[in-house]
């Protein structure tokens, strides 16, 4: 996490420019995302909680993808190897390892 000690109003500790996966219903449904994965390699994964094929993956920057939800800038400090999932009816993430 370099990143963050040099620019403190971006909430990842990656570069803004950061590539991410995210899904269609996101993107062109403006579906919520409900689920939110910093996988083993580094890789982030925002998606809706649907079931997606790979037609349905897009490819974002981390600071786009802020611009889609703002309910995510509270995961900003999720671990490689964990992933986050939003609980509607309680409005608040829960975060697990894989």
């Amino acid at each position: 996490m370099i990143f963050r000690r040099f620019n403190k109003n971006f909430p990842f500790g990656d570069m803004p420019n950061t590539m991410c996966f995210t899904c269609c219903h996101v993107l062109d449904n403006n579906k919520p995302i409900l689920y939110v994965s910093h996988d083993e390699d580094g890789c982030w994964q925002f998606l809706c909680g649907q079931m997606h094929s790979q037609e349905d993956a897009r490819i974002i920057s981390l600071s786009e993808i802020i611009s889609f939800d703002k309910n995510i800038l509270k995961l900003g400090d999720l671990q490689c190897g964990e992933y986050a999932s939003f609980e509607e009816n309680k409005r608040k993430w829960r975060v697990f390892k894989k």
